[in-house]
């Protein structure tokens, strides 16, 4: 039974956020509208356009194809196999979330480009130079670090699979191959195809990747266009068709999320799989979760470390990287604090509020998760600029674009721990004479620490890896290690860029290793 809506003032609130939150993409609908008698239009209907959206749904497809192909495997080995170290590994592969797309990007180039350490490992066979990695190929090996967005879905839905289904297959003489094809393979597709979608978002609203590998995507194009004079009013428009086909992909994505209900193979419960013994295939198993995180975080990690022992044997400075530092640490820290108040009106009303209006503020707050970064910017700024000049370049604004980037992040945890919370405490406290205000004080707001506390680290994550919206909105002057580090890989300087590197990945690591539960929240 939903109880009584604490406060009226939490409606008024909840119409508020989804009204911030709503903010750009109205803007930058109503600046199209505003350009529409300008020569800015035509840019819809050139042919140069349509293959720049062909070249960015092929690049999201096909990243998301071969994302899904590694998640596969690697869910089912870490999950119910006696693959050595599968605990670690079940942690240890989800790491390369935290790598940013322009770190990726970064380490792509430096190891595969024409005369990066591939060639050099490869020179005494007298291989002097290697194909250019930059354009297609090179954003499909940056963007690869991005499998994680398929393998947490597939893991989670592989917890809630039932063995016995499994294991009556396997008594009834089918081979392990033959049961995992017809028993758990089609409880895993609506898993795969929308940790497939969220990789295909992810790649549609990329920017530092296909930046550095200088892939002409839509976000790209987008940046090239606001950054020329002349043609800012074809990023609009742009802008307009990358934001409606997230939006797109977005609710093909919901769609498939709605129809996982549980079916036959599925249980309410955990239960606990049977070790599955891999046999003569336990070292190929493991070669290739070794394979997956050589690739994903060691690669990283080394390249990194090289290239700072270089910067330090040629007597490169490292002290600017802790002003960046703490400016992208305290940045972070006011905007995931922010995100997560903010989120709690939404997350409240889910509980408390009426059903109708708090789905439809909940579906508002997503909206802007959906919207790639470049976009929000984008809208910002001309909105800041036309609207609203004492807020341009303001660290104000940038803190306002990470709240419609990232509340569904905080209200996905807030709302898990509302659900996991015993209803009858808050009824109880009623029936004591407690307030609604007070009831919610005492019992609700205390049970939510461990939730607002996880959807702080996962924002937290997120604000640090952030590029076009820190790159387009931020003060002059005001410098965080992601836009140093894209500003110094975008001029080849990586001596320069491993410190400020190296901070943000010990800044995202630590903060995975130490709570590992933290990136499921990621899925909002």
């Amino acid at each position: 039974m939903r109880a009584a809506l604490p406060h009226p003032v939490l409606h008024l609130a909840g119409v508020t956020v989804a009204g911030s939150i709503l903010l750009p993409l109205v803007y930058l609908g109503i600046r199209g509208v505003e350009l529409m008698d300008g020569p800015a239009p035509l840019v819809l209907f050139r042919v140069e356009t349509l293959w720049i959206l062909l070249r960015s749904l092929a690049l999201g497809l096909g990243v998301a194809l071969l994302c899904v192909a590694v998640a596969l495997p690697l869910a089912w080995l870490t999950h119910a196999t006696d693959l050595p170290g599968r605990r670690f590994f079940r942690v240890a592969l989800n790491l390369p979330l935290a790598v940013p797309s322009f770190v990726s990007g970064f380490v792509v180039i430096v190891t595969f480009g024409p005369t990066g350490a591939l060639a050099n490992l490869l020179a005494p066979l007298g291989v002097d130079r290697l194909p250019e990695i930059y354009g297609g190929t090179g954003a499909t090996l940056a963007l690869l670090f991005a499998y994680p967005y398929a393998l947490i879905p597939v893991q989670a839905r592989l917890a809630r699979v039932d063995p016995q289904l499994w294991e009556a297959a396997r008594a009834l003489g089918a081979s392990p191959a033959r049961a995992f094809r017809e028993i758990v393979l089609p409880e895993l597709r609506p898993a795969l195809a929308g940790g497939g979608l969220l990789v295909v978002l992810y790649v549609l609203s990329d920017f530092g990747a296909v930046s550095l590998l200088r892939f002409h995507s839509l976000s790209y194009v987008i940046y090239l266009r606001y950054r020329s004079l002349l043609d800012r009013g074809e990023a609009v428009y742009l802008g307009i068709v990358l934001a409606l086909l997230a939006l797109v992909v977005l609710a093909l994505e919901r769609r498939l999320s709605g129809r996982r209900r549980p079916g036959v193979g599925l249980r309410a419960g955990a239960r606990r799989w049977p070790v599955i013994a891999l046999g003569r295939w336990r070292l190929a198993a493991l070669g290739l979760c070794c394979l997956a995180f050589g690739f994903g975080v060691a690669l990283p990690a080394g390249v990194v470390a090289y290239w700072f022992v270089r910067g330090l044997s040629e007597g490169n400075p490292v002290g600017s990287v802790f002003a960046e530092t703490l400016s992208t640490v305290g940045l972070a820290a006011a905007a995931s604090l922010l995100v997560v108040a903010v989120a709690l009106c939404p997350a409240l009303l889910l509980r408390f509020g009426r059903q109708r209006f708090a789905l439809s503020i909940h579906a508002a707050a997503h909206a802007g998760y959906a919207l790639p970064g470049i976009v929000v910017a984008l809208s910002l700024v001309f909105l800041a600029s036309r609207h609203a000049g004492w807020l341009y370049q303001t660290l104000a604004l940038l803190v306002f674009a990470y709240v419609v980037r990232f509340l569904p992040l905080a209200l996905g945890a807030l709302r898990d721990g509302l659900l996991s919370q015993d209803p009858r405490l808050y009824e109880a406290a009623r029936c004591l004479g407690c307030s609604p205000a007070a009831a919610m004080r005492r019992v609700v707001l205390p049970g939510l620490v461990p939730a607002a506390w996880a959807g702080l680290l996962v924002v937290f994550i997120s604000v640090i890896k952030e590029l076009p919206s820190t790159l387009l909105l931020r003060p002059i002057g005001f410098n965080t290690l992601a836009t140093r580090i894209w500003s110094l890989t975008e001029d080849a300087f990586f001596t320069a860029a491993a410190p400020p590197i190296l901070a943000l990945l010990g800044l995202a690591w630590v903060i995975l290793v130490l709570r590992p539960d933290v990136h499921l929240r990621s899925e909002g």
